[in-house]
């Protein structure tokens, strides 16, 4: 168990410094994750067309990061697993684009439990 440990720590250790290495290797992806982020932030109190606008824009912005990493997947270092989320990220944002923009809410509301 001693010997376990060091080991885990040691395996740990190198995740987070090669995924440091691959954020000094594509600052872009950063960025581009940033701003789809940013562009995500929901927004409440705005016209029915400003909403739809700020939902195709997250879209947008998720787009173009799923496609960045799908170029760079080897020169970033972008693990299958994270290039899953993001194109997980990327769909539901045009769920919710198309949610928004046909005047429903972003997420269905849940089915009502009907007990007999």
């Amino acid at each position: 168990m001693r010997i376990l440990l060091p080991i885990i720590a040691m395996i740990a250790l190198t995740g987070a410094c090669s995924e440091a290495g691959a954020q000094a290797r594509c600052p872009e992806l950063i960025r581009l994750r940033s701003a789809a982020v940013e562009a995500s932030k929901p927004i409440t109190r705005a016209l029915m067309s400003s909403r739809c606008d700020a939902y195709i824009s997250a879209s947008l912005a998720w787009s173009a990061v799923v496609d960045y990493a799908r170029d760079h997947q080897d020169v970033c270092d972008v693990s299958n697993r994270l290039l899953s989320d993001l194109e997980k990220y990327h769909l539901d944002s045009v769920t919710a684009r198309i949610n928004v923009c046909a005047g429903r809410p972003v997420r269905p509301f849940p089915a009502d439990v009907v007990l007999q």
